[in-house]
Protein backbone atom coordinates (compact mmCIF):
# COMPACT_ATOMS: atom_id res chain seq x y z
CA UNK A 1 0.00 0.00 0.00
CA UNK A 2 1.59 3.50 -0.62
CA UNK A 3 1.76 6.13 1.07
CA UNK A 4 -0.17 8.45 -0.42
CA UNK A 5 -3.56 5.61 0.16
CA UNK A 6 -1.96 5.24 4.34
CA UNK A 7 -2.30 9.35 4.62
CA UNK A 8 -5.89 9.30 3.59
CA UNK A 9 -6.70 5.86 5.69
CA UNK A 10 -5.20 7.91 8.91
CA UNK A 11 -6.90 11.37 8.22
CA UNK A 12 -10.49 9.30 7.74
CA UNK A 13 -9.99 7.51 10.80
CA UNK A 14 -9.08 10.70 12.71
CA UNK A 15 -12.10 12.26 11.28
CA UNK A 16 -14.52 9.95 12.52
CA UNK A 17 -12.93 9.86 15.88
CA UNK A 18 -13.47 13.32 16.28
CA UNK A 19 -17.22 13.14 15.19
CA UNK A 20 -17.62 10.92 17.57
CA UNK A 21 -16.59 12.12 20.75
CA UNK A 22 -17.35 15.90 19.47
CA UNK A 23 -20.26 17.45 22.26
CA UNK A 24 -23.74 16.72 21.91
CA UNK A 25 -26.32 19.17 23.08
CA UNK A 26 -28.30 18.01 26.29
CA UNK A 27 -31.62 18.39 24.45
CA UNK A 28 -30.78 15.74 21.38
CA UNK A 29 -32.07 11.95 21.95
CA UNK A 30 -29.43 9.78 22.53
CA UNK A 31 -29.67 5.77 22.97
CA UNK A 32 -27.97 4.06 25.16
CA UNK A 33 -27.93 0.07 24.61
CA UNK A 34 -25.22 -2.13 27.36
CA UNK A 35 -24.90 -4.91 29.14
CA UNK A 36 -23.07 -4.20 32.19
CA UNK A 37 -22.48 -7.75 35.24
CA UNK A 38 -20.16 -6.80 38.56
CA UNK A 39 -18.73 -3.79 36.33
CA UNK A 40 -17.37 -1.31 38.09
CA UNK A 41 -19.70 2.23 38.26
CA UNK A 42 -16.95 4.59 36.52
CA UNK A 43 -16.10 1.76 33.95
CA UNK A 44 -20.21 1.99 32.97
CA UNK A 45 -20.26 5.27 32.91
CA UNK A 46 -17.36 5.41 30.59
CA UNK A 47 -18.68 3.13 28.25
CA UNK A 48 -21.88 5.35 27.81
CA UNK A 49 -19.65 8.43 27.36
CA UNK A 50 -17.92 6.61 24.43
CA UNK A 51 -20.98 4.85 23.61
CA UNK A 52 -23.21 8.75 23.43
CA UNK A 53 -20.07 11.25 22.43
CA UNK A 54 -20.81 13.15 26.00
CA UNK A 55 -18.29 12.93 28.34
CA UNK A 56 -19.45 11.84 31.86
CA UNK A 57 -17.60 12.71 35.09
CA UNK A 58 -17.33 11.07 38.25
CA UNK A 59 -16.22 12.92 41.37
CA UNK A 60 -14.35 11.21 44.17
CA UNK A 61 -17.53 9.72 46.24
CA UNK A 62 -18.42 7.38 43.53
CA UNK A 63 -17.93 3.49 43.57
CA UNK A 64 -19.43 0.33 43.42
CA UNK A 65 -20.55 -2.84 40.76
CA UNK A 66 -23.36 -2.97 38.65
CA UNK A 67 -24.94 -5.52 37.11
CA UNK A 68 -28.21 -3.99 34.50
CA UNK A 69 -29.38 -4.27 30.98
CA UNK A 70 -29.50 -1.18 29.16
CA UNK A 71 -31.99 -1.69 25.73
CA UNK A 72 -32.51 2.01 23.46
CA UNK A 73 -32.52 4.22 26.63
CA UNK A 74 -32.10 7.70 27.10
CA UNK A 75 -28.86 8.87 28.33
CA UNK A 76 -30.41 10.45 31.60
CA UNK A 77 -32.50 7.08 31.94
CA UNK A 78 -29.54 5.22 32.00
CA UNK A 79 -27.43 7.74 34.55
CA UNK A 80 -30.76 7.67 36.79
CA UNK A 81 -30.88 3.67 36.78
CA UNK A 82 -27.18 3.34 37.71
CA UNK A 83 -27.20 6.46 40.14
CA UNK A 84 -30.04 6.10 42.39
CA UNK A 85 -29.34 2.88 43.57
CA UNK A 86 -26.07 3.93 45.13
CA UNK A 87 -27.57 7.52 46.32
CA UNK A 88 -25.89 9.63 43.68
CA UNK A 89 -27.26 11.76 41.06
CA UNK A 90 -25.81 13.98 37.75
CA UNK A 91 -26.31 17.40 36.55
CA UNK A 92 -25.76 18.53 33.00
CA UNK A 93 -23.02 20.98 33.39
CA UNK A 94 -22.32 22.66 29.75
CA UNK A 95 -21.29 19.61 27.53
CA UNK A 96 -20.63 17.32 30.11
CA UNK A 97 -22.48 15.54 32.74
CA UNK A 98 -20.77 15.42 36.41
CA UNK A 99 -21.81 12.26 38.91
CA UNK A 100 -21.26 12.42 42.62
CA UNK A 101 -23.12 11.93 45.95
CA UNK A 102 -25.67 14.06 47.18
CA UNK A 103 -24.37 14.94 50.36
CA UNK A 104 -23.50 18.19 51.94
CA UNK A 105 -20.10 17.16 53.39
CA UNK A 106 -19.24 16.30 49.38
CA UNK A 107 -16.92 19.14 47.88
CA UNK A 108 -19.11 19.34 44.78
CA UNK A 109 -22.31 19.19 46.44
CA UNK A 110 -22.69 23.16 45.26
CA UNK A 111 -23.00 21.76 41.76
CA UNK A 112 -24.78 18.69 42.37
CA UNK A 113 -27.67 20.19 44.74
CA UNK A 114 -30.29 22.57 43.83
CA UNK A 115 -32.60 25.28 45.59
CA UNK A 116 -36.66 25.17 46.58
CA UNK A 117 -38.28 26.92 48.69
CA UNK A 118 -41.68 25.53 49.88
CA UNK A 119 -44.78 27.54 51.72
CA UNK A 120 -47.47 25.85 53.80
CA UNK A 121 -50.75 26.70 53.66
CA UNK A 122 -52.33 24.59 56.73
CA UNK A 123 -49.56 23.32 59.08
CA UNK A 124 -46.94 25.45 60.26
CA UNK A 125 -43.77 24.84 58.52
CA UNK A 126 -41.76 24.19 61.88
CA UNK A 127 -44.43 21.27 62.73
CA UNK A 128 -43.68 20.11 58.98
CA UNK A 129 -40.38 20.08 59.47
CA UNK A 130 -40.37 17.65 62.90
CA UNK A 131 -42.66 14.88 61.08
CA UNK A 132 -40.33 14.71 58.09
CA UNK A 133 -37.88 11.94 58.16
CA UNK A 134 -34.43 12.36 60.33
CA UNK A 135 -32.38 12.23 56.82
CA UNK A 136 -33.74 14.74 55.37
CA UNK A 137 -32.84 17.37 57.70
CA UNK A 138 -29.51 18.23 56.68
CA UNK A 139 -30.92 19.34 53.13
CA UNK A 140 -34.15 21.30 55.16
CA UNK A 141 -34.31 24.96 56.83
CA UNK A 142 -37.05 26.54 58.35
CA UNK A 143 -38.11 30.17 58.58
CA UNK A 144 -40.98 30.22 60.98
CA UNK A 145 -41.75 34.70 60.47
CA UNK A 146 -42.37 33.58 56.60
CA UNK A 147 -43.21 29.99 57.46
CA UNK A 148 -41.54 28.83 54.64
CA UNK A 149 -39.12 25.74 54.25
CA UNK A 150 -36.15 25.97 52.54
CA UNK A 151 -34.48 22.72 50.24
CA UNK A 152 -31.30 22.89 49.67
CA UNK A 153 -30.50 19.34 47.74
CA UNK A 154 -30.01 16.59 44.83
CA UNK A 155 -33.25 16.75 42.26
CA UNK A 156 -34.19 13.96 43.27
CA UNK A 157 -34.20 14.97 47.23
CA UNK A 158 -36.06 17.86 46.58
CA UNK A 159 -38.94 15.93 44.53
CA UNK A 160 -39.48 13.59 47.71
CA UNK A 161 -39.59 15.85 50.00
CA UNK A 162 -41.67 18.09 48.90
CA UNK A 163 -44.19 15.07 48.29
CA UNK A 164 -44.08 14.38 52.00
CA UNK A 165 -44.47 18.08 52.45
CA UNK A 166 -47.63 18.00 49.82
CA UNK A 167 -48.67 14.34 52.22
CA UNK A 168 -48.70 16.29 55.79
CA UNK A 169 -49.62 19.94 55.05
CA UNK A 170 -53.40 18.71 54.70
CA UNK A 171 -56.35 20.67 55.72
CA UNK A 172 -56.68 20.23 59.82
CA UNK A 173 -60.20 18.89 60.68
CA UNK A 174 -61.97 21.44 63.37
CA UNK A 175 -64.94 20.93 65.78
CA UNK A 176 -67.81 23.74 66.19
CA UNK A 177 -69.03 23.86 69.90
CA UNK A 178 -72.37 24.57 70.40
CA UNK A 179 -72.74 25.09 74.03
CA UNK A 180 -75.77 26.26 76.29
CA UNK A 181 -75.23 26.88 80.10
CA UNK A 182 -78.25 27.36 81.88
CA UNK A 183 -79.46 26.87 85.35
CA UNK A 184 -82.13 25.88 86.75
CA UNK A 185 -83.82 26.98 90.46
CA UNK A 186 -85.46 24.13 92.53
CA UNK A 187 -89.09 24.65 90.86
CA UNK A 188 -87.75 24.63 87.45
CA UNK A 189 -86.27 21.18 88.07
CA UNK A 190 -89.26 20.07 89.46
CA UNK A 191 -91.23 21.41 86.31
CA UNK A 192 -88.77 19.53 83.65
CA UNK A 193 -89.12 16.49 86.52
CA UNK A 194 -85.11 16.34 85.47
CA UNK A 195 -83.96 12.85 86.68
CA UNK A 196 -80.21 12.13 86.04
CA UNK A 197 -78.75 9.04 86.00
CA UNK A 198 -75.81 7.42 84.57
CA UNK A 199 -76.43 4.59 81.73
CA UNK A 200 -74.86 2.48 79.25
CA UNK A 201 -74.95 3.75 75.78
CA UNK A 202 -75.62 1.58 73.19
CA UNK A 203 -74.49 1.44 69.66
CA UNK A 204 -72.24 4.16 70.37
CA UNK A 205 -69.20 2.38 70.82
CA UNK A 206 -68.77 3.63 74.49
CA UNK A 207 -67.29 1.87 77.29
CA UNK A 208 -67.65 4.47 79.83
CA UNK A 209 -71.31 5.75 79.40
CA UNK A 210 -73.34 8.56 78.37
CA UNK A 211 -74.99 10.95 80.72
CA UNK A 212 -78.69 11.07 80.44
CA UNK A 213 -81.74 12.43 81.42
CA UNK A 214 -85.56 12.27 81.34
CA UNK A 215 -88.10 14.56 81.54
CA UNK A 216 -92.16 14.24 82.23
CA UNK A 217 -92.92 14.38 79.04
CA UNK A 218 -89.83 12.85 77.05
CA UNK A 219 -86.85 11.03 77.63
CA UNK A 220 -83.69 11.71 75.33
CA UNK A 221 -80.79 9.12 75.76
CA UNK A 222 -78.64 11.74 73.37
CA UNK A 223 -77.70 9.04 70.78
CA UNK A 224 -79.72 10.57 68.38
CA UNK A 225 -78.97 13.84 66.50
CA UNK A 226 -81.18 16.78 67.77
CA UNK A 227 -83.98 14.25 69.27
CA UNK A 228 -87.30 15.87 69.42
CA UNK A 229 -86.94 15.50 72.93
CA UNK A 230 -83.89 18.31 73.33
CA UNK A 231 -86.25 19.77 71.21
CA UNK A 232 -88.93 19.79 73.59
CA UNK A 233 -86.82 20.45 76.43
CA UNK A 234 -85.65 23.68 75.25
CA UNK A 235 -89.04 24.80 74.60
CA UNK A 236 -90.00 24.15 78.54
CA UNK A 237 -86.87 25.86 79.42
CA UNK A 238 -87.09 28.70 77.41
CA UNK A 239 -90.56 29.45 79.16
CA UNK A 240 -89.17 28.56 82.53
CA UNK A 241 -86.41 31.35 81.87
CA UNK A 242 -89.42 34.30 80.72
CA UNK A 243 -90.86 33.37 84.14
CA UNK A 244 -87.44 33.62 86.14
CA UNK A 245 -87.10 30.50 86.99
CA UNK A 246 -84.26 29.53 85.06
CA UNK A 247 -81.52 31.44 83.37
CA UNK A 248 -79.33 31.16 80.48
CA UNK A 249 -76.00 31.97 81.60
CA UNK A 250 -73.96 31.00 78.35
CA UNK A 251 -75.09 30.10 74.66
CA UNK A 252 -71.65 30.27 72.60
CA UNK A 253 -70.01 28.81 69.51
CA UNK A 254 -66.82 28.17 69.23
CA UNK A 255 -64.58 26.52 66.87
CA UNK A 256 -61.79 23.88 68.05
CA UNK A 257 -59.12 22.57 65.44
CA UNK A 258 -58.69 18.69 66.26
CA UNK A 259 -56.17 18.05 69.40
CA UNK A 260 -56.27 21.66 70.59
CA UNK A 261 -57.83 23.48 73.52
CA UNK A 262 -60.16 25.96 72.74
CA UNK A 263 -61.64 27.95 76.16
CA UNK A 264 -64.63 30.09 76.63
CA UNK A 265 -64.50 32.62 79.62
CA UNK A 266 -68.10 34.93 79.97
CA UNK A 267 -68.25 37.19 83.30
CA UNK A 268 -67.12 39.13 85.06
CA UNK A 269 -63.26 40.50 86.13
CA UNK A 270 -62.54 42.73 89.41
CA UNK A 271 -59.73 43.45 90.98
CA UNK A 272 -59.21 43.79 94.66
CA UNK A 273 -56.19 45.09 97.26
CA UNK A 274 -54.83 42.24 99.56
CA UNK A 275 -52.62 42.90 102.13
CA UNK A 276 -50.03 40.55 101.85
CA UNK A 277 -47.14 39.87 104.87
CA UNK A 278 -43.79 38.83 103.65
CA UNK A 279 -42.67 38.56 107.48
CA UNK A 280 -40.55 41.72 107.36
CA UNK A 281 -43.48 43.99 105.73
CA UNK A 282 -46.47 44.25 104.58
CA UNK A 283 -47.60 45.40 101.29
CA UNK A 284 -50.84 45.80 99.50
CA UNK A 285 -51.00 43.61 95.94
CA UNK A 286 -53.94 43.72 93.67
CA UNK A 287 -55.42 40.25 92.69
CA UNK A 288 -57.93 39.91 89.55
CA UNK A 289 -60.94 37.77 90.58
CA UNK A 290 -62.72 36.54 87.57
CA UNK A 291 -66.32 35.08 88.16
CA UNK A 292 -68.74 33.46 85.79
CA UNK A 293 -68.32 30.70 83.02
CA UNK A 294 -65.64 28.97 82.46
CA UNK A 295 -65.30 26.03 79.54
CA UNK A 296 -62.62 24.52 78.56
CA UNK A 297 -62.67 22.24 75.55
CA UNK A 298 -60.27 19.81 73.85
CA UNK A 299 -61.56 17.88 70.87
CA UNK A 300 -60.43 14.65 69.11
CA UNK A 301 -61.78 13.77 66.14
CA UNK A 302 -61.40 9.68 64.97
CA UNK A 303 -60.75 8.68 61.86
CA UNK A 304 -64.24 7.14 61.78
CA UNK A 305 -65.79 10.36 62.37
CA UNK A 306 -66.54 9.64 66.65
CA UNK A 307 -65.32 12.57 68.20
CA UNK A 308 -64.05 12.52 71.91
CA UNK A 309 -64.24 15.70 74.00
CA UNK A 310 -62.72 16.51 76.93
CA UNK A 311 -64.98 19.45 78.40
CA UNK A 312 -63.87 21.15 81.70
CA UNK A 313 -66.90 23.56 82.87
CA UNK A 314 -66.52 25.99 85.76
CA UNK A 315 -69.19 28.18 87.01
CA UNK A 316 -68.10 30.99 89.99
CA UNK A 317 -70.32 33.42 91.96
CA UNK A 318 -69.31 35.54 94.41
CA UNK A 319 -71.47 35.01 97.48
CA UNK A 320 -70.21 37.53 100.38
CA UNK A 321 -66.90 39.32 101.46
CA UNK A 322 -64.63 38.12 104.56
CA UNK A 323 -63.49 39.74 107.25
CA UNK A 324 -60.56 41.41 105.43
CA UNK A 325 -62.98 42.94 102.25
CA UNK A 326 -61.95 40.08 100.00
CA UNK A 327 -64.48 38.19 98.31
CA UNK A 328 -65.91 34.83 98.76
CA UNK A 329 -66.26 32.96 95.63
CA UNK A 330 -68.70 29.89 95.64
CA UNK A 331 -67.79 27.89 92.34
CA UNK A 332 -69.09 24.60 90.93
CA UNK A 333 -66.55 22.32 88.56
CA UNK A 334 -66.76 19.30 86.74
CA UNK A 335 -64.34 17.54 84.43
CA UNK A 336 -65.00 14.76 82.05
CA UNK A 337 -64.23 13.03 78.69
CA UNK A 338 -66.61 11.36 76.29
CA UNK A 339 -67.37 10.34 72.97
CA UNK A 340 -69.74 11.32 70.62
CA UNK A 341 -71.11 11.15 67.41
CA UNK A 342 -70.72 14.12 64.96
CA UNK A 343 -73.99 16.31 65.48
CA UNK A 344 -74.79 14.41 68.94
CA UNK A 345 -75.46 16.53 72.13
CA UNK A 346 -74.43 15.78 75.40
CA UNK A 347 -75.02 17.37 78.39
CA UNK A 348 -73.52 17.71 81.96
CA UNK A 349 -75.44 18.01 85.08
CA UNK A 350 -75.18 17.99 88.78
CA UNK A 351 -73.53 20.67 89.15
CA UNK A 352 -75.22 21.80 92.52
CA UNK A 353 -75.25 24.76 94.75
CA UNK A 354 -77.61 25.24 97.92
CA UNK A 355 -78.14 29.11 99.12
CA UNK A 356 -79.53 30.16 102.45
CA UNK A 357 -81.89 33.22 102.72
CA UNK A 358 -82.53 35.02 105.90
CA UNK A 359 -85.12 37.38 106.30
CA UNK A 360 -86.82 38.99 109.33
CA UNK A 361 -90.68 40.28 110.33
CA UNK A 362 -91.49 42.21 112.92
CA UNK A 363 -94.16 44.77 113.64
CA UNK A 364 -93.56 48.68 113.38
CA UNK A 365 -92.54 50.37 116.49
CA UNK A 366 -92.63 47.00 119.01
CA UNK A 367 -90.08 45.24 116.98
CA UNK A 368 -87.43 47.84 117.76
CA UNK A 369 -87.89 47.66 121.65
CA UNK A 370 -84.58 46.34 123.42
CA UNK A 371 -85.20 42.65 124.55
CA UNK A 372 -89.32 42.98 124.16
CA UNK A 373 -88.62 43.46 120.58
CA UNK A 374 -88.03 40.36 120.00
CA UNK A 375 -91.47 38.87 121.25
CA UNK A 376 -92.42 41.34 118.17
CA UNK A 377 -89.84 39.89 115.64
CA UNK A 378 -89.69 36.67 113.53
CA UNK A 379 -87.03 35.33 111.45
CA UNK A 380 -87.87 33.33 108.46
CA UNK A 381 -84.96 30.88 106.83
CA UNK A 382 -85.29 29.86 103.17
CA UNK A 383 -82.81 27.30 102.00
CA UNK A 384 -82.73 27.34 97.66
CA UNK A 385 -80.87 24.68 95.62
CA UNK A 386 -79.53 25.36 91.58
CA UNK A 387 -78.25 22.99 89.46
CA UNK A 388 -76.31 24.27 86.08
CA UNK A 389 -77.15 22.34 83.10
CA UNK A 390 -74.95 22.35 80.14
CA UNK A 391 -75.58 20.99 76.64
CA UNK A 392 -72.94 20.30 74.52
CA UNK A 393 -72.83 19.98 70.67
CA UNK A 394 -69.94 19.50 68.55
CA UNK A 395 -70.00 19.34 64.86
CA UNK A 396 -67.33 18.25 62.06
CA UNK A 397 -65.57 21.02 59.93
CA UNK A 398 -63.06 20.80 57.48
CA UNK A 399 -59.77 22.58 56.96
CA UNK A 400 -61.96 24.46 54.58
CA UNK A 401 -64.28 25.70 57.33
CA UNK A 402 -67.32 23.67 55.72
Amino acid sequence: MNKSIKSFILFLFITVSILAISPISQGEEILVSDIFYDTFIVDALNNISVQTGIPIIADSTVSGFVTMELDEVQIEEALMRICLPYGYTFRYMNGYYLVGAADINNPTFWLLSEVDVVSTRYVPAEVISKLLSNFYSPFVKIDKESNTIAITASPEIIKRIKTDIANIDQPVRQVMLEVLVTELSTNARKALGTDWQWNTAQGSGNSTGLLNFTTKTLTSSLEYKWPNGIRQFLISLQALVEDGEARVHANPRIVAMDGKQAEIFLGQEQSYMVLVDSGTSTTNQRVLVKTGVTLKFLPHISPEGDITVKIEPEVSTITGVNSTGFPIISSRKASTTIRIRDGETFVLGGLLQEFETRSTGKLPLFGDIPLLGKLFRSERIDKAETEVIILVTPVIINGEGE
